[in-house]
This record gives C-alpha cells, structure tokens and sequence, in this order.
C-alpha cells in the first residue's frame, strides 16, 4: 500500500505547466536530499475532472506568511523522504491549518493578465523568473515515457521545500496527490478518501513560510472521521459559498 508521506529537500528547478506538455496538468517542482538525486513534486494546475460550472479551475489558496506550529517541527528534520515522524495534514479538521474558506478557483494560466494563475503564484513563491534563460530537460508524467519541459533554477538560494503527499509508483522519485485527499465522492476517487492525509507544497525561505493548499471542485464538505463526505454534503464550491461550517 502506498504510504502518505513527506519529502523535505532543496529547491533545484521548477517546470510551470504549458498547454503544450503531454500528460496531466502539474507544475513540477523538483528538489534533492542531502544526496543530489532529484526528486519531483507536483502540483495540480488544473483539474482533469470539470466542476458543474465545465471549468477545470483548481482550487488554489496561497498562504504567503505561514505560520503554525508545525513550521518548528519541519525545520527539525533532517532533508529526505518520511512516511512516519512528520506532521499530518488535513484541511478540514485542522482548522489552524487553514481557512478553507479561502481558496479559490485558479486557473493554472492566464494569458491576458486578469486574474492571478497557479503557475505565477508558484513561480513567485519559488522564485522563478520565466524571463530568464531555461533548461529543457526529460521529464516521466508518470506513463513511463520521457517527454521534455522547461525547467527554470530559482533566483534566490537555500530555499527548502516541503511536499506532502503520496509516492509515485513504481519508481518512488517523487510525489503527487499533493492536494486534499478527502472528500471525493463515490468513484474513481472515493478510495482515496482519508483523515490527516491530505498534500500539501510548504516552502522555507529566509523571509519565512509559505504554503499553498490545492483542493478539487469536485470534491465535497463537511467530512466524516474516514474522510468521506457525509450526508448532505456539498460540493466545495457550495460549501464555500455557502460560509463552510
């Protein structure tokens, strides 16, 4: 059974998502332990199930001063991979976490300049400058093939990175579901449903924290002790709507 886990580790380069890349819609952060062997986060850019309304929007919040108690826990350990001795997230149940009122949908990109999109706000909380030169290098969305995307290096050193979520199958080099992970209803998904199991991107720079939460319009609130929805839930676009509870 695949474990949720952690992996601590320093930024090396980021890939924002392009319409023209093969495979899901992640951003792909990639880091390394103490070891230099690279390992991949990723994060929803946009969801490859439509909410009612047909838009792929994730829902996205960035919390750009994190501060909790679980910051303190984090700087203690040692970079690597944890599936025991680390924090536990969940969106729901653990309120200090975050307001889950909060998040929005996001559109992974906006070429017009409207709105905020998920590839600017990762790129900013990395530092990331797509303006600046990239590297093209091969990278496995998980099918097994090498397709290439543009990795860009952060502007700014020493940036620790923190992913929650589960390992990719077979080869372990990285993590997905960084998202929450509870609240799906009966389908394809409902299996994945959990307490305390939900991703998460936490990001140490020498300003302080930041973190960003990733949740699906497909996904509904309130949840049971299991992590699936009870009833009379609904869907999260309605229950932030409506003011949560």
């Amino acid at each position: 059974m695949n474990e949720y886990c952690m992996f601590k580790g320093n930024l090396l380069r980021a890939a924002p998502f392009k319409d023209s890349y093969v495979g899901s819609p992640h951003y792909v952060i990639t880091v390394t332990a103490n070891d230099n062997k690279p390992f991949n986060l990723v994060v929803n850019s946009a969801s490859t199930q439509p909410g009612k309304n047909g838009s792929d929007d994730v829902y996205f919040y960035a919390d750009l001063n994190f501060t909790d108690p679980l910051t303190a826990k984090l700087t203690a350990l040692a970079p690597g991979l944890y599936t025991s001795g680390f924090p536990r997230l969940d969106y729901f149940q653990d309120s200090s976490l975050l307001d889950i009122r909060r998040m929005r949908p996001i559109p992974y990109k906006d070429e017009n300049g409207n709105r905020a999109d998920v590839n600017d706000i990762v790129n900013g909380i990395l530092t990331i400058d797509e303006s600046q030169p990239a590297e093209s290098l091969p990278y496995d969305n998980g099918s097994g093939q090498l397709h290439n995307r543009d990795f860009w290096t952060p502007t700014t050193a020493g940036i620790v990175v923190y992913g929650f979520g589960f390992l990719f199958l077979p080869k372990k080099d990285g993590l997905h579901e960084t998202h929450m992970n509870q609240g799906n209803p009966r389908g394809p998904h409902y299996d994945e449903n959990g307490a305390f199991q939900d991703g998460a991107v936490i990001v140490q720079r020498a300003d302080g924290f930041a973190a960003m939460f990733t949740a699906f319009q497909t996904q509904y609130l309130p949840t049971d002790a299991s992590g699936n929805p009870v009833p009379n839930a609904l869907a999260l676009p309605d229950y932030i709507r409506g003011g949560g509870s």
